[in-house]
């Protein structure tokens, strides 16, 4: 089944969860995080090295059924833009601290201006446990129920509609609708008027 827009904002939903800010948690809250991140660094990190290259990003993306654009408007892969984002020794390689780094980042981002594309990628992950590139709506709510609880579960899918499945692709193309139409709806808002008064400087003369 396609999925529908209702079942895509639950997906989101679900991911966001899983990678949520650690404020107001408990510790083992926080080492089950960390857990959650730590898998998907080790998928990525095909070479054991301790960081993922351009060429593990993209086997990954590819393996998810998702094709990266080979250049894009700034003149590099959609992989190498991904990595550039969040590789502060600018290695070309994303370490485990840098991960961890971005992760941080972006769940206590309230502004939407911090870069996710690799962070985008990894929501997916979080919740594509058998990495096929494919997430059920049956994995999400029995991952949500063991880790949330009943209520929370309820809150995401008040209503049973079916198991519907969804692809990274799906994923992506979904969260860029939503930044979008988020950023277009913050550009419409009206600025506040400034009267010609306050708005024209005064000049000092010198006699």
């Amino acid at each position: 089944k396609k999925p529908t827009k209702k079942t895509m904002a639950q997906f989101q939903a679900v991911a966001r969860h899983l990678v949520e800010s650690n404020a107001g948690k408990t510790e083992q809250k926080q080492a089950q995080d960390l857990k959650v991140i730590q898998r998907v660094f080790d998928r990525l990190d095909k070479k054991k090295d301790g960081k993922v290259d351009k060429d593990e990003l993209e086997s990954v993306l590819l393996h998810l059924g998702y094709e990266p654009v080979k250049v894009n408007q700034y003149g590099i892969s959609e992989v190498e833009h991904m990595i550039w984002e969040v590789d502060e020794d600018c290695d070309g390689c994303v370490s485990w601290e840098e991960f961890k780094r971005m992760f941080e980042l972006c769940r206590n981002d309230k502004t939407g201006r911090e870069p996710k594309k690799l962070f985008n990628v990894c929501q997916f992950m979080t919740i594509d446990l058998n990495g096929d590139g494919e997430v059920s709506t049956e994995e999400c709510m029995e991952m949500i129920m063991h880790r949330y609880g009943r209520a929370k579960l309820d809150q995401i899918f008040p209503s049973d509609e079916g198991n519907r499945e969804i692809t990274l692709t799906d994923f992506l193309q979904q969260i860029h609708a939503t930044t979008m139409n988020s950023l277009m709806k913050r550009s419409a808002k009206p600025h506040p008027r400034v009267s010609a008064a306050s708005s024209t400087p005064k000049v000092s003369r010198r006699r």
